[in-house]
């Protein structure tokens, strides 16, 4: 009997005991989210674009893809627009549209159209859009729209083109 209440007080100790070899430790893990942006689909229009002269009121005309821009989720960034030739150069792109764009003739240089280029898809008018991750693409909304007076006014030429830039500031 005696060896057995012995085996008792030591397994008592043992269980009792702080087990050897163990520690609390803090780790402090600090995160940057970078800020991205990157085009997702260029920008295209139908080629050529039909512009009637005998129509009364403004033509409007949207693309066959839209461009579409990737974000960091939250991202505030706006897109500036430029014209080859016009005189509109870093113009903030709204619903509303930019102004000083032009179609000029290849073969008569001096015949030109003047043209709004439009940025629908902003948030507020402002020319404000707001990514939403790098696996949801937003739409600009980018479209063209030929005021009725410059229509009528225009001359027949079949090579009428412009260059517009897309600057994302972000």
């Amino acid at each position: 009997m005696a060896v057995f209440t012995v085996l008792s007080l030591i397994i008592g100790t043992v269980s009792a005991g702080t087990p050897a070899g163990f520690a609390t430790a803090i780790v402090k893990v600090n995160v940057q989210v970078l800020v991205s942006c990157q085009e997702a689909q260029h920008g295209l229009f139908p080629s050529p674009l039909t512009i009637d002269t005998e129509v009364a009121g403004d033509q409007t005309f949207t693309p066959s893809a839209d461009e579409l821009v990737r974000c960091t989720n939250g991202t505030v960034f706006t897109v500036k627009v430029s014209s080859a030739n016009g005189t509109a150069l870093d113009q903030t792109c709204t619903s509303v549209g930019v102004s000083g764009m032009a179609l000029r003739s290849v073969s008569w240089p001096g015949d030109s159209i003047e043209y709004n280029f439009m940025c629908s898809g902003d948030t507020g008018g402002e020319g404000n859009f707001t990514g939403a991750g790098h696996t949801t693409a937003r739409a600009i909304g980018i479209g063209i729209k030929v005021l009725a007076a410059n229509a009528q006014a225009a001359l027949a030429h079949a090579d009428y083109s412009d260059t517009v830039t897309l600057t994302i500031s972000y």
